[in-house]
């Protein structure tokens, strides 16, 4: 086994600032496994940045910098590489590392399309090195304590619905609809693969996939219906081509049906929520995802979300806890840096591997295939590639 697995950073934009304050979680819980070599990014200040902070956690081991990841992977001797890109570049760069030899942990999504997800996992597959995908919201502990609930404790029942609402307003005055912020490489189809449904809904279609199952069956609806003004930074405004609403229902493998809502085309009183329901009861939780689930059963009666918290640790064996939440860490981001770490030392899987971020990908893309073409699809023909009509412009793109 590895003393420390020396690790380079590809991308230093806002989530890779993530995975650095999580390094140094690491560090605080006595967890010293990890060796941040170097830090690359096209902006070399923004990497240069990253390394001054890198050295309050360990200060006795110099990082180095670069604005090209080759020049990084020709100069460095790595181990690993985490990527936190615009999800465009994600499939071309995770390749290459691991055609280099190295592990990679890649942010959610895994790619930009399905057929670009392929290319990774089937290149992890060939070449023998782990592929994680970074999803932290499953780690945490309310989703967990969900998770236990339907499947161990049984306290639902048989798992039957769950509605998960998320309502915003993301401008100024409706009448001039401006955004505050320029416009970036998310809110453009071709370099975002799509807009929130694929951004942050990924977490969503994660965790939905981890309570119930594979889907079956998509129904999707998505469009821009605010059609806000995106200044381009110099002094006019640029098209955003990905889209500020998505409504979609979602029909399991395991019969559980979902109504999923997303949007930021809805000024007035903002609506965050997640319900699920069994045979026996539900859960609900005022937020996107389920951080402070309550349980309320058919009498009626109700654990209000600390209680059913507490309920769920305590159901832990120590061996379980300290496998789940090593160290008593209970930060996703640091949870899931741990997790590939100790994958690579002890060269067994990782608790999401390449396949399952796939997987969760390709029921965000099964909401705009179905968009797209104006009727139901399977969710097997969007995972296979068979159905990729939305996508098939990205992949002409960069020729995928």
């Amino acid at each position: 086994m590895m003393d420390k697995l020396r690790l380079g950073f590809i991308g230093c934009g806002g989530m890779a600032g993530a995975h650095l304050k999580a390094c140094g979680h690491l560090r605080e819980k006595g967890v010293d496994t990890v060796e941040l070599a170097a830090f690359c990014d096209a902006d070399l200040n923004r990497a240069s940045q990253f390394a001054e902070q890198a050295k309050k956690f360990q200060p006795e081991t110099p990082t180095r910098t670069y604005a090209e990841f080759e020049r990084m992977l020709d100069a460095e001797r790595l181990d690993a590489v985490t990527t936190c890109l615009p999800h465009f570049l994600h499939h071309s760069i995770a390749i290459a590392c691991m055609e280099r030899g190295l592990h990679v942990l890649a942010e959610k999504p895994l790619a930009v399309t399905v057929k670009a997800g392929w290319q990774m996992v089937k290149t992890a597959e060939r070449t023998g090195r782990i592929l994680a995908t970074a999803t932290q919201v499953r780690r945490w502990v309310g989703p967990r304590a969900v998770h236990w609930a339907i499947h161990e404790a049984r306290l639902l029942g048989a798992p039957r619905f769950a509605f998960i609402s998320y309502t915003a307003w993301r401008g100024k005055d409706p009448a001039e609809p401006i955004r505050d912020s320029v416009i970036t490489w998310r809110q453009n189809k071709l370099t975002g693969g799509g807009g929130p449904t694929m951004d942050s809904g990924v977490h969503v279609a994660d965790l939905l996939i981890h309570l119930f199952g594979e889907p079956s069956l998509v129904f999707g609806q998505t469009d821009n219906l605010a059609s806000q003004k995106w200044p381009d930074g110099k002094g006019g405004f640029a098209t955003c081509t990905a889209e500020d609403t998505m409504m979609a229902t979602i029909v399991f493998k395991s019969g559980v049906r979902v109504m999923y809502v997303m949007t930021a085309a809805a000024p007035g009183r903002p609506l965050a929520h997640n319900a699920y329901y069994g045979s026996h009861g539900s859960i609900y939780a005022e937020s996107v995802y389920p951080q402070k689930p309550q349980l309320t059963l058919w009498d009626k009666s109700v654990r209000e979300p600390q209680q059913f918290l507490d309920d769920y640790m305590n159901s832990l064996t120590p061996e379980r806890k300290e496998r789940l939440f090593p160290r008593g860490i209970m930060e996703g981001v640091a949870l899931e840096i741990h997790d590939f770490v100790d994958a690579i030392r002890h060269n067994r899987p990782p608790a999401i591997d390449g396949l399952q971020g796939l997987k969760a990908q390709a029921l965000s893309e099964a909401i705009y295939e179905s968009s797209f073409c104006r009727q139901a699809v399977a969710y097997d023909d969007v995972l296979s590639g068979k159905v990729a009509a939305f996508q098939a412009e990205i992949d002409e793109k960069w020729g995928i």
